[in-house]
């Protein structure tokens, strides 16, 4: 890699996520003024033959409101066992299972090259899934109604 345009384009080719913005608005006057939205294309199918299977449950953050999943950006307390939420800053204790973790021993959530990890849940799931079907609406006005036509066509 010679440019950051390099690097941007080689993690977008690895994991199947594309952003419009490569940070995201420290405040809510940065994130008005913000003249694309803040957005991300995402390939849940994204082949990835280089990812082991995991097939244990996510490390979820422990603020009820929050929820992330521990992942390479989070900070990690090796000795102290916790890790810290890059999402809303909670400090958060590693399960026991976790209780050989180290920087030499670290699981495939921490390690860079595994910033897209698909989970195979063993256990049921306690809400249905969620599917999101999104349009992009930057197109032209005649584009967009020949959508809503075949939308509504396509509706019981």
């Amino acid at each position: 890699m010679t440019t950051y345009e390099e690097f941007i384009q080689q993690n977008e080719d690895r994991d199947g996520v594309r952003l419009t913005w490569n940070v995201w608005p420290s405040s809510r006057i940065e994130a008005s003024r913000l003249v694309v939205p803040l957005a991300c294309l995402y390939q849940p199918l994204k082949e990835r033959p280089d990812l082991p299977p995991i097939q244990y449950e996510p490390v979820l953050c422990t603020r009820s409101n929050c929820r992330a999943i521990l992942n390479p950006l989070c900070q990690v307390d090796y000795r102290a066992k916790l890790w810290v939420c890059n999402f809303c800053f909670q400090r958060n204790p590693f399960p026991p299972q976790y209780a050989a973790i180290s920087e030499q021993h670290q699981p495939a959530e921490l390690i860079p090259g595994f910033s897209t990890i698909e989970y195979t849940i063993t256990r049921a799931p306690t809400m249905p899934p969620v599917f999101i079907f999104l349009v992009d609406t930057c197109m032209d006005e005649d584009e967009l109604d020949a959508l809503k036509d075949s939308l509504q066509m396509s509706l019981p």
